[in-house]
């Protein structure tokens, strides 16, 4: 009929729809995006003031600004949100509590092995547990399957800014799919964080898993028995050659050193100068 046509892209409303198959911990981390539901009479007030403007594209949504604002402190705002919220100054009391001077690497640096696994199982635990509203870290089992916590898409996204603001990190947005426990994810944010010192511990933590994998195994299935047999049997092939061309490469180097210790005792001064000459160019 000629008219114009007027799309309206809608906040969540609290009421029906979407929202009503969401529990009261989903609704919540909306509520800390900054993006809390409508209310039937908001969106019907909202509707209603719509159909008397001209514009043809319209974003009918509640905002909490103070929650917006809150998140850009250590991070920028999705772009949508930039020209809403005026970013908040950084404070001395901003950020997770009890989380200390300097880095997370920095905190990480002076401790034992224990005090770092111990630290970081507890970020991992305590970030989790805002995440899906439990009233502490503790309440969190380190050995539980995200999955199995109720763990989605958005929630693991959350987690993951979460990790990422605290550790600095630059972590996935499927860590919770690619790590699939607290403990599991706490050995990956430590061998990021301090890889010198976690590297071997990381190692240490898949054969956990793995023996663990073995246990769940059926030992009267044949064929994949035999398979994980012949694959294990290559790893450790692979893994002794390595060890012995890094041992092989070792002893030629140390070799070589001892040749040109000799070399110099025995020189005389032409030969020393000869030999400088030739290795450095003077």
């Amino acid at each position: 009929e000629g008219l114009a046509g007027q799309s309206l892209a809608w906040g969540p409303w609290a009421e029906g729809g979407m929202l009503g198959r969401l529990d009261d911990t989903d609704l919540q981390r909306m509520a800390r995006s900054g993006v809390p539901p409508l209310s039937a009479e908001q969106g019907i007030e909202l509707f209603d003031t719509a159909g008397v403007l001209p514009d043809a594209v319209l974003v009918p949504v509640r905002l909490d600004l103070a929650a917006l604002r809150r998140q850009t402190v250590g991070k920028p705002l999705p772009v949508m949100f930039r020209s809403l919220v005026r970013g908040a100054a950084p404070r001395a009391t901003d950020g997770p509590p009890a989380s200390g001077g300097g880095s997370f690497a920095d905190r990480l640096r002076p401790l034992p092995d224990a005090e770092r696994e111990r630290l970081a199982l507890q970020l991992v635990c305590d970030r989790v547990a805002e995440v899906l509203g439990h009233a502490r870290g503790a309440d969190v089992k380190p050995h539980d399957a995200f999955t199995e916590m109720g763990f989605d898409s958005l929630t693991a996204v959350e987690l993951r800014n979460r990790l990422n603001a605290e550790t600095g990190l630059r972590l996935p947005a499927t860590l919770v799919f690619d790590y699939p426990t607290p403990m599991v994810l706490a050995e990956h944010i430590l061998g990021e964080a301090a890889p010198a010192k976690a590297a071997t511990r990381s190692v240490l933590a898949e054969l956990d898993q793995l023996e663990a994998a073995f246990a769940a195994m059926d030992p009267a299935a044949e064929e994949p028995v035999a398979e994980v047999t012949a694959r294990l049997n290559a790893l450790v092939a692979k893994w002794n050659e390595s060890r012995g061309q890094n041992e092989a490469h070792g002893q030629a180097t140390a070799a070589a050193a001892d040749d040109v210790g000799t070399t110099l005792d025995t020189a005389s001064d032409d030969e020393l100068f000869d030999f400088i000459d030739n290795r450095f160019g003077r």
